[in-house]
């Protein structure tokens, strides 16, 4: 049985109490902290609060949208952060997707294989102490930073498809997968070490998924919130690719076609329960500890899990006693 580390992923919903958890989980013994960002609480103001209320966990960003900040001011906030914490910082960058980018934050989606390498390559020679040029997607004119950083800080990258997957390899220390199967996770590491074979890399890289977790005995109370947030994932072009790709492709269209001819609480219930529970981890800890198991044999390093307390339960209280089940 593969060893693998479990970790908390908090979403930003009520900080004081958010930074609570943290501190709880690092009690519990739980060795990193990841944060999000979609349109609750930033993910810089969530990552300065959970390294301020830790010792010890890391704490990385997961993920940052390459789109909604310039490569300047990602590596300057980078540089704080790791400052900050004493060198726990790891900044998670990902192209999230076209809704968040273009609808909400009226910026350019562009060509996010090219636009995430010339993002990660800026970032990294601004943190290095250059002073950065550049055309392109990220347009600058003698940038630097005031002082170069003590210490280098760790890069991942949100990766669905193939592409982004051997960029991942290519140029960052990590990737981060989200709502994948363990069948989906098994083919990434081989992608992975194919290309790590191929390019002779032999450096320490780490496979991360995110996970939602609901420790329920009753399955089926859980699964209208998860089919809520998976909806928008399935109108998600990138991740209807992502999810054809499993096998899912008829989900997409159906869900899609329904939403659009208004039919939206159809195409709610038309979310099943299987699509659901391969990406989720949802039912008994027992159950959810399987499924953390089988996607560590299939080649997963880290299990981000993000607590989502049962419908009626307490945010805190429920959050706690999921870190509880999952922790021991």
């Amino acid at each position: 049985m593969p060893e693998y580390r479990l970790e908390l992923a908090v979403a930003g919903r009520d900080l004081p109490e958010q930074a609570e958890l943290i501190a709880y989980a690092e009690a519990q013994g739980l060795t990193g902290v990841w944060v999000s960002e979609v349109n609750g609480a930033d993910a810089i103001t969530q990552a300065a609060s959970a390294v301020s209320v830790s010792s010890k966990m890391r704490v990385g960003t997961a993920i940052i949208p390459t789109q909604t900040r310039d490569p300047l001011l990602t590596a300057m906030t980078a540089h704080s952060l790791s400052e900050l914490s004493g060198g726990r910082f790891i900044l998670g960058v990902g192209t999230s997707t076209s809704v968040i980018v273009e609808d909400w934050h009226g910026r350019s989606w562009g060509k996010p294989l090219a636009g995430t390498r010339e993002f990660v390559s800026l970032v990294r020679q601004l943190m290095a102490g250059d002073r950065v040029t550049a055309e392109g997607p990220f347009p600058m004119k003698r940038a630097s930073l005031a002082r170069r950083g003590q210490r280098s800080v760790p890069i991942y990258l949100g990766a669905l498809n193939d592409g982004m997957l051997r960029l991942a390899e290519q140029i960052a220390d990590g990737v981060i997968l989200n709502f994948i199967s363990p069948r989906q996770v098994q083919k990434a590491v081989e992608l992975i070490r194919s290309v790590r074979k191929e390019a002779a890399l032999d450096g320490p890289f780490e496979v991360a998924v995110f996970f939602r977790a609901t420790v329920t005995d009753d399955v089926a109370l859980a699964l209208p919130r998860y089919q809520q947030e998976l909806l928008t994932y399935l109108m998600s072009p990138v991740y209807q690719k992502f999810f054809a790709a499993d096998d899912w492709g008829p989900l997409c269209e159906s869900t899609a076609q329904l939403w659009k001819a208004g039919e939206r609480e159809a195409a709610l219930a038309g979310i099943p329960a299987e699509f659901i529970q391969q990406r989720v981890l949802v039912g008994t800890a027992p159950h959810i500890k399987q499924q953390i198991e089988s996607y560590a044999e299939a080649g997963m390093d880290t299990a981000f899990v993000l607590p989502v307390p049962p419908a009626g339960a307490d945010y805190f209280p429920g959050s706690k006693a999921i870190l509880d089940a999952l922790a021991k």
